[in-house]
Formats: structure tokens, C-alpha cells, sequence
């Protein structure tokens, strides 16, 4: 099976109860733990950081040789100096698979927006041990896919708190996944502020299935079988929404019901549990000063695509796709989308 089959169908039924499920149960926690270890323990014989690094994207360009990674890739000579420094801040948020030093996109990208906007760039990395900040390229990797969303907002608030030079505020920018990262901070935190916002592919409104992640494939089959099993149980499952980051974000258009009762994520952060709306999170979001929202039109990774400019499905449908305008969070304005539309803070792009 794979993991896009599991998460069309499993959200659909619940786990079977008992000691079947339990000993299941066992099987994933030791996949998991296997997954989420075997990169970065195996550097404790005595690899180098450098050797890590390749190591770790390597493994991000198989994840996006195999369509199941959202990684960046980038190239451009850079000649970045301290005198160049005076620009407002910007940190950036990577996608599913990719890492914050990845040396192949993520890492000449920073040099080269530092040296474009003549500031201070920070690239957030997603390290397991809270007291961690920065290098952990390993444990960044596969933390976008074991790490639940609720934590890495967490992590993402500690690592910008911990920069000096973002006490003022800073611009972001995200990628795929990375995106709802730092929304979550703008709801939850933002302090230091967010002031634009640039999400480049973002899933927005969360996906209605994901791509299929393949089994037998050197070098990303453990993972994608942990995965696997995870779905297998149930995408709204107590268990799969602590331990499965994607699972954060999956709305299913035909059990929204069952989406806003057991989904960890998502549905807080869009306002849409009743009795659960935060009115921080809208206030927090109407303090941007530009959000861009830019959808890729070709886009086979985030489903639907038009969950890149906050579009989605009609609820009870898998086929009728609602435009941002036409949506009930946009009209209710449930966590400041139309507020800012309205102000002429919003610009949407095709790529």
C-alpha cells in the first residue's frame, strides 16, 4: 500500500479496538524509532559533520527524485559581507524532506537573500532535544515528517527567540509545508512579529491526499514504511495525529465532521472549532503588512493545488473546488484572511 492510498481511505474508518491494536501499535513505535534514529545515531561511530550534511541530501534529493520530498533546489554565486548588513531580517521555513543547511537549495538560498537584502538570514532547523537550535541536519530531516506540527511551531518559536537579530521582527518565507510552520507561529506567537509573509507552494488550507511514498526504494524505504504504517491505523487517530506531521493537515472534504473533532492541528489554527476560536490567532494574522501566496499551477505534490491561495474543496465534494473569495473562512473571516484582503495586503501568483 502507500501512503496516499492510506490516507484516502483509512480516515474513514477507526482502528480496531483491543490487543490486535495494541501489539499493532508496538510494530509502528518501533518502525518510528527506527526511521527517526537510524540517520542520526549512525553518526555516532564516528562520522563526520561534513559527511552528515552529504548524507542528508542525499537522502533529500532520492525523497524528491521520488515525489514524496517538497526540497529546494538552488544555485548562484554569492559574496556576502557584514557591510552589506541593514535590511529587515528574514527567516525561511523548508518543506517535507528538506533540512535547513541542505547544501544542494536551502543553504546558497540564504547566502544569496542575505546578500540580495543586505540582511540577516536565518534558515530554522528542527532539532529533536529542546535546547537544540541549529545543527541537527539529520534529525531536521526527518523531523518534517515525525514531528508533529504543534511541535515544530514549538521548535520554530525557540529558534527565532533565540537569534538576537530577529528581536525586532522579520520578514518569512516558506516552502510547502514550512508554511503552515510559520503560520501556526503568527496565530500562537508572533512575538518577535512576523511583517511579510511570502509562502511559496504553501498548503494552506491543508491537502486532501498526499503522493504516494514508495516502498523498496533505496535509502527512503524505512521512512516511507513507518509512514505507511501510520496511515495504516487511521489518519485521525489519537496515535497518528502526535507522531504524523502530515496527518496535521489532512482535511478530508467528505468527514469534516471527524476532521474538526480529532485533527490536532489545522483546525484550531483556521478557527474553525466551534467553541475553540481563538481570537489572538485572528488578531495576530490581521498584523501582517503583505502576505503573497504563490501556487504552483503544475503542482502534483500539494493536493488540491489551490490550497496554495487558500482555495479547497467544497465541503462534501472531492471535485468542486471553492476559490479563496467564494470560502467560509474567507466570508466569516474566521482568522483575518479577508481583513487583510480588504486592506490590499494580500497578493496571489501562478508559477
Amino acid at each position: 500500500s502507500s501512503c496516499a492510498r492510506a490516507l484516502w481511505l483509512v480516515a474513514r474508518r477507526r482502528t480496531a479496538r483491543g490487543s490486535g491494536q495494541r501489539r499493532a501499535m508496538a510494530v509502528v513505535r518501533m518502525r518510528l524509532r527506527a526511521a527517526a534514529l537510524v540517520a542520526s545515531l549512525a553518526w555516532a561511530a564516528g562520522a563526520s559533520a561534513a559527511e552528515e550534511l552529504e548524507a542528508a541530501a542525499a537522502l533529500a534529493a532520492r525523497l524528491e527524485e521520488a515525489g514524496v520530498g517538497q526540497v529546494v533546489r538552488f544555485s548562484a554565486e554569492t559574496h556576502v559581507g557584514e557591510a552589506l548588513r541593514g535590511g529587515s531580517p528574514v527567516v525561511m521555513m523548508h518543506g517535507m524532506g528538506d533540512f535547513g543547511s541542505n547544501p544542494m537549495g536551502m543553504e546558497p538560498l540564504r547566502k544569496s537573500i542575505a546578500e540580495e537584502a543586505g540582511a540577516h538570514v536565518r534558515s530554522v532547523e528542527l532539532c529533536s532535544r529542546r535546547e537544540q537550535v541549529e545543527g541537527c541536519p539529520t534529525e531536521d530531516q526527518s523531523n518534517g515528517f515525525l514531528m508533529n506540527m504543534d511541535d515544530q511551531v514549538e521548535q520554530f518559536a525557540r529558534v527565532v527567540r533565540s537569534d538576537s537579530e530577529l528581536s525586532g521582527g522579520f520578514n518569512a518565507i516558506g516552502f510547502s509545508q514550512g508554511n503552515l510552520v510559520i503560520r501556526g507561529y503568527i496565530h500562537r506567537y508572533n512575538d518577535p512579529p512576523v511583517k511579510n509573509f511570502l509562502s511559496m507552494h504553501g498548503v494552506m488550507m491543508g491537502v486532501a491526499g498526499l503522493p504516494q511514498c514508495p516502498l523498496g526504494v533505496p535509502g527512503i524505504d524505512l521512512l516511507c514504511k513507518s509512514v505507511d504504517s501510520l496511515a495504516s491505523h487511521g489518519i485521525y487517530t489519537p496515535f497518528v495525529q502526535r507522531r504524523l506531521a502530515q496527518a496535521n493537515y489532512y482535511r478530508d472534504p467528505k468527514h469534516i465532521g471527524m476532521y474538526l473533532r480529532e485533527g490536532h492541528f489545522l483546525p484550531y489554527i483556521n478557527n474553525e472549532v466551534e467553541g475553540g476560536r481563538n481570537s489572538t490567532y485572528t488578531h495576530n494574522f490581521r498584523a501582517l503588512e503583505k502576505l503573497v501566496l504563490v501556487m504552483a499551477a503544475d503542482d502534483t505534490m500539494v493536493h488540491p493545488k489551490e490550497s496554495e491561495h487558500f482555495g479547497f474543496f467544497k465541503e462534501g465534494s472531492m471535485f468542486e473546488m471553492l476559490d479563496m473569495h467564494a470560502t467560509p473562512w474567507y466570508v466569516g473571516d474566521w482568522f483575518g484572511l479577508r481583513t487583510l484582503d480588504e486592506a490590499g495586503r494580500v497578493d496571489r501568483y501562478t508559477t
